[in-house]
């Protein structure tokens, strides 16, 4: 039953001079597809403001207006009560504006210092390196920020790496901080780490808008939300004016998604002991992209219908071992094995013809080519099932990516849209689709749910479960606990480059796993 909307609202809190932002009517239109229709968004010096929405709502695309990379279409935005233009993110900056992107835009083979030195001059702060590690020194004692200066970025954490962008932020002298999504591939302690970063910048007087698709993390740190579905408005008020399952459905609006849980009518629970294995690891070592050892002497083996977890904190080797599964690294010693056929050192062709499906951790540089479009990145894999004479039959293309598109709710302007234009969840809600319609042997997943809303997630792990009821083995390996719990049949540690804790599901404790992922267990 529906609810009148007037009551979602609350009057604008506070005195228009207390605004640190003020968006009024802002809409923008991509062709005839409608991003953002009258939007109305203020924010509060001194408040943690979270903008909540699915993926596809419109969070990314106000947040890329508000940074001066798109223009609106219509409305005003105003900055402590003056009317501003914002056409780039100098602009933006020199407002006190900055934004925490999604995915920290470093350069792997310089160092912080170095990174952050370089960011700041093109934006016109001179600063030397060794200026910036006295900064960066000055913020670990200030906020708890722990990064190395003097090391090399492709040797942090995705965690850590945030902690850099982070520290450009406040370098910038930020008055409102936008996070988009910051922590999609963070642990429960990460995420705490960050929180309270932000809550101290809070007690300062500055503003955080964060952007999330989670309904339990908005509610944790935010003091006033905003939802945000189909681009438009459909409440703003004090968080603690909200209920938990209001909130899902303002969301959401789906009755077959509550709480982020879908049903599922498979039956899961049982793997038959006959079951062939689909995936065998043995004694496995890769190194990472220094030289150094990232995984050493793992061994695994997955069955047909089964569904294994690796739990771990990012940079344990799990990139690593992904990669080396999939053909993407090298493999130093050890042999793995798809549906009966040695494949180690092998490349990927030859382990999609064997049956493997691969959705990677870091979509954008191995699951999509942006500049092609979402109807050649669906084909990608499969391209000789369109083709005849040298022809691809477009027609056909066009049918299946379009149903591909209803059935996952892909936002997106079409086939022929280039994948670039997309959000980070859609992107990846389009490998997901084009790596499972082929009925794959064994899935092997790095953070599947990456950046996904409610909707999305659930829909992703209903497929999974489809799958694994089917026979397919998969090799789930996740930052997200919650999600390996739910999963898996069997739930694998992974600490420094080795498994270093195995449990069955049912013998799971939250706690045993989180310490283990830690390296506490025997401390």
């Amino acid at each position: 039953m529906g609810v009148n909307q007037t009551t979602f609202f609350m009057k604008p809190h506070g005195d228009e001079n207390n605004y640190i932002l003020s968006v009024t009517g802002v809409s923008k239109f991509f062709g005839s597809i409608t991003a953002l229709r009258g939007v109305d968004l203020n924010i509060r010096v001194g408040e943690i403001h979270a903008l909540l929405g699915e993926n596809g709502a419109g969070k990314t695309t106000l947040v890329n207006i508000l940074y001066g990379l798109y223009r609106p279409d219509a409305g005003s935005i105003k900055v402590f009560g003056n009317e501003v233009r914002i056409n780039s993110p100098k602009d933006a900056i020199s407002y006190g504006i900055v934004l925490v992107q999604q995915h920290p835009m470093l350069i792997d083979k310089m160092t912080v210092s170095e990174n952050l030195s370089i960011g700041l001059r093109s934006l016109g702060y001179l600063k030397s390196p060794n200026s910036v590690k006295e900064v960066i020194k000055e913020y670990s004692i200030r906020y708890g920020i722990s990064v190395d200066p003097d090391i090399t970025v492709s040797n942090l954490s995705f965690s850590e790496r945030q902690e850099v962008e982070l520290v450009r932020a406040l370098m910038l002298n930020a008055q409102l901080l936008m996070l988009d999504e910051p922590t999609t591939m963070l642990t429960s302690y990460e995420r705490k780490k960050l929180f309270s970063v932000l809550r101290k910048l809070k007690d300062e007087g500055k503003s955080v808008l964060l952007i999330t698709h989670k309904v339990m993390e908005a509610t944790e740190i935010s003091d006033w939300i905003t939802v945000l579905r189909k681009g438009e408005v459909t409440a703003s008020r004090p968080t603690n004016k909200y209920t938990l399952d209001e909130l899902v459905k303002l969301v959401v609006s789906d009755a077959g998604v509550f709480n982020g849980v879908r049903s599922v009518k498979f039956d899961y629970n049982v793997v038959k002991s006959q079951s062939p294995e689909v995936l065998s690891i043995k004694d496995l070592i890769v190194v990472n992209d220094v030289g150094g050892v990232a995984v050493r002497g793992f061994s695994l083996a997955v069955k047909s219908g089964e569904i294994i977890g690796i739990a771990g904190v990012s940079g344990n080797g799990q990139k690593e071992l992904s990669e080396a599964i999939a053909g993407l690294r090298k493999v130093v010693d050890g042999r793995i094995v798809i549906c009966g056929q040695d494949l180690t050192n092998k490349g990927p062709k030859d382990r999609v013809k064997a049956g493997l499906a691969y959705i990677p951790e870091e979509r954008l540089k191995y699951g999509v080519v942006g500049d092609m479009s979402v109807a050649e990145n669906y084909i990608l894999k499969s391209y000789g099932q369109y083709s005849g004479f040298g022809l691809i039959n477009m027609r056909k293309v066009i049918e299946d990516v379009n149903e591909s598109i209803e059935s996952f709710n892909i936002i997106t302007r079409g086939p022929l849209e280039k994948v670039k234009a997309l959000s980070g969840g859609n992107i990846q809600k389009l490998i997901v689709a084009r790596e499972l319609r082929s009925n794959p042997k064994v899935i092997l997943a790095h953070n599947p749910t990456l950046g996904l809303d409610l909707r999305s997630a659930a829909l992703v792990r209903e497929l999974f479960l489809k799958a694994k009821a089917d026979g397919a083995g998969i090799l789930l390996i996740s930052e997200d606990l919650d999600e390996v719990i739910t999963l898996s049949d069997k739930i694998a540690v992974m600490y420094k480059g080795s498994i270093t804790y195995e449990i069955n599901k049912n013998e799971a404790s939250r706690d045993v796993l989180e310490r283990a992922m830690l390296g506490l267990l025997n401390v």
